[in-house]
C-alpha cells in the first residue's frame, strides 16, 4: 500500500472537481427555474421549500472535501485506492439518486433536473479526487 497522496492535494483537487460541478449545477438551476419556469421546489423531509440556487453550488463542492478524505482512508485500507474509490463513489452516486426520486410535491422537470444535478457534482468530485492522488 506504500506511500499515500497529501491530503491536502487531494482535498484541493476535490473542491475543484466540486467547484466544476457547482457552477454547472448554478446554470442548470437558473435554466430551470428561469428558462423553463420551473419552482425547483419540493418537500425534501424539511417541509416544502423552494431550492436556492447558492445551494447548487455548495451542495456540489462540500462533498470534493468529503470524497477526498474517503480516498485517504481507501489509499490506507488497499492497495487499489483509485479503483475502490470509483466502486464506493459511484455506488454513493446511484443511492443520492433516490432523493430526488422521492421528493414529494416536486415537478417533474425539477426532479430531472435534481438527478442529473447530482450527476454533475459527482463525476468532476470523482475526477477531482483521482487526480489529485499521487501518480
Amino acid at each position: 500500500m506504500g506511500r499515500h497522496s497529501r491530503i491536502g492535494s487531494l482535498v484541493r483537487w476535490g473542491l475543484m472537481g466540486g467547484a466544476i460541478g457547482g457552477g454547472l449545477n448554478v446554470v442548470l438551476h437558473a435554466f430551470a427555474a428561469f428558462g423553463l419556469g420551473d419552482p425547483m421546489a419540493g418537500d425534501g423531509g424539511m417541509g416544502f421549500m423552494e431550492i436556492p440556487i447558492f445551494m447548487s453550488f455548495a451542495a456540489s463542492v462540500a462533498p470534493g472535501a468529503i470524497a477526498a478524505l474517503v480516498y485517504a482512508a481507501l489509499e490506507r485500507l488497499t492497495s487499489r485506492p483509485s479503483a475502490r474509490f470509483l466502486q464506493v463513489s459511484g455506488a454513493f452516486l446511484v443511492v443520492s439518486l433516490l432523493g430526488p426520486l422521492m421528493m414529494q410535491g416536486a415537478t417533474t422537470v425539477t426532479v430531472a433536473v435534481l438527478l442529473a444535478m447530482h450527476v454533475i457534482a459527482g463525476v468532476p468530485i470523482m475526477w477531482g479526487v483521482v487526480r489529485g492522488a499521487r501518480p
